[in-house]
């Protein structure tokens, strides 16, 4: 209920302090990417064992400084790196083929030196299975999962009017709630 309001918990961008798990508050458009390639690269000097996980959006991805973090983590064979995109083909103000079309994405990733698959961003199973998979390879890992924006919600799916909306009515939280019934 308290989505997108002052103080809130859950605000428009996820914030390091509020939500446990959150490393990096990355609000400004571009920069999850380029953090996370420093984090997995101290790691890996550091002969650390963990992975870095990064969630972007495809409108994220029209920004220059995400490429060349994705350049970065190629060029330093950071294998610890994984970066997940929540391909839901629409970002704040239309379409991504209206705005700045991505295709052929599976291939740009491929083409930037990543270990790079796709499957369906509502199947957790197979989100699961390729997350918890391994690679002999020295190359990052990213996942294009593909999402539709509203997923569940007749009249919210790959509507644009419900990217990022925090005024939402009573007779729409009913509508929410007799689709999951």
């Amino acid at each position: 209920m308290s989505f997108c309001s002052f103080d809130s918990r859950f605000g428009g961008h996820p914030e390091k302090f509020k939500i446990p798990g959150i490393e990096a508050s990355t609000g400004a458009l571009g920069h999850g990417l380029p953090i996370a390639v420093g984090m997995a690269l101290a790691a890996k000097i550091r002969k650390q064992s963990h992975r870095v996980v990064v969630l972007t959006g495809d409108g994220e991805l029209n920004e220059g400084s995400t490429w060349e973090a994705a350049l970065s983590a190629s060029k330093h064979k950071l294998s610890n790196l994984i970066v997940l995109v929540d391909y839901n083909k629409f970002q704040s103000y239309g379409s991504n083929r209206e705005i700045l079309d991505l295709e052929p994405l599976l291939d740009k990733w491929k083409s930037f030196g990543f270990d790079a698959s796709e499957f369906d961003g509502h199947d957790i199973q197979q989100m699961k299975k390729s997350l918890n998979g391994t690679s002999s390879n020295n190359k990052p890992k990213a996942f294009i999962a593909h999402t539709i924006k509203g997923k569940g919600f007749e009249f919210a799916e790959n509507n644009i009017e419900w990217h990022h909306k925090s005024k939402i009515t009573d007779d729409e939280i009913e509508k929410m709630y007799l689709a999951i019934k």
